[in-house]
């Protein structure tokens, strides 16, 4: 299980880092400006390089440390984590911004978070279903307090249940179907449950397709179903992530939530990504620790 460990939580840095210099442009400037994103590029606006990841892969790596120093998920801890954490972060999601700076000027984790749709809470999550694999409802109910720190919103919320539920579930080896069941069934919005629904039955379709159908922007009704669909429709690692790097739009959020549950299913990342990417020890160490912890709890 240490393997899946590892490979989730790499890749989600992998994919947050392969769609990060395209995020926010369209499926149509990809093709016109790079081709394809098969490769690590330098962010267009200078201020990340190439194999370099953004606030999706380092909120949840804070999510990881909250974990591994408390067993449980404190959510006053991880407000800590991220009040401390803004002062030096390059790149952070509107929602998120806004949340920690009402937490810097003296909001209650209880009351900083905003009510929007965004996806934040839902790229970061991976780890509670990683370490709290042993119980559904318990995945379930840190995935929420999680989320509300900085998103209140219920499809936010939802969106954050769905990824961590999804990392369980593969985790324990279910089957992709199985996996679905559980998550739109669980999950308590209904548009969302059937939007992740539509992106396992289109799965054989195009991307092009997929992205007509589903969306790409920040929305958490977008990002998240569309993630699930490049992993669906991928046979490997690669194929997956190639797929969520180009889909356009919040490219670096729908690669990382891809890359995580492609890792936690125990997919092997490729070897030129893995050696190209920042901090690549820092994270097998937290994997590491994070199984641990998870051992520990079971013991």
């Amino acid at each position: 299980m240490l393997h899946k460990f590892e490979r989730c939580l790499l890749g989600l840095a992998v994919g947050d880092a392969l769609g990060m210099p395209v995020e926010g442009l369209s499926r149509e400037q990809i093709k016109k400006i790079y081709g394809e994103i098969n490769d690590f590029l330098p962010s267009p606006y200078k201020d990340l390089e190439a194999g370099e990841f953004t606030d999706d892969t380092e909120q949840a790596l804070l999510v990881a440390e909250v974990i591994i120093e408390n067993l449980f998920f404190d959510p006053e801890k991880f407000a800590e984590k991220l009040k401390n954490w803004f002062l030096r972060a390059k790149r952070i999601g509107p929602t998120s911004s806004k949340a920690i700076h009402r937490l810097l000027i003296g909001y209650d984790w209880r009351s900083s978070g905003l009510p929007s749709d965004t996806c934040g809470a839902a790229t970061r999550v991976a780890p509670i279903g990683l370490v709290y694999s042993f119980n559904l409802d318990l995945v379930e109910k840190y995935a929420e307090i999680s989320a509300i720190v900085t998103h209140r919103s219920d499809v936010a919320i939802a969106a954050a249940s769905a990824v961590a539920l999804a990392v369980t579930c593969n985790i324990l080896g279910y089957k992709d179907d199985e996996m679905l069941e559980i998550v739109t069934k669980r999950i308590k919005d209904e548009i969302l449950a059937d939007k992740i629904l539509l992106s396992y039955e289109i799965k054989s379709e195009g991307l092009d397709v997929a992205v007509e159908k589903i969306g790409n922007s920040i929305s958490s009704y977008d990002t998240v179903p569309i993630a699930f669909y490049c992993f669906f429709s991928g046979k490997n690692f690669e194929e997956s992530l190639k797929l969520a790097a180009n889909a356009g739009g919040d490219t670096d959020s729908i690669a990382a939530i891809c890359g995580a549950l492609k890792g936690s299913a125990g997919f092997e990342i490729p070897r030129r990504w893995l050696e190209k990417l920042k901090d690549r020890e820092r994270i097998q160490e937290i994997s590491s620790k994070l199984f641990e912890t998870h051992s520990l709890i079971l013991s």
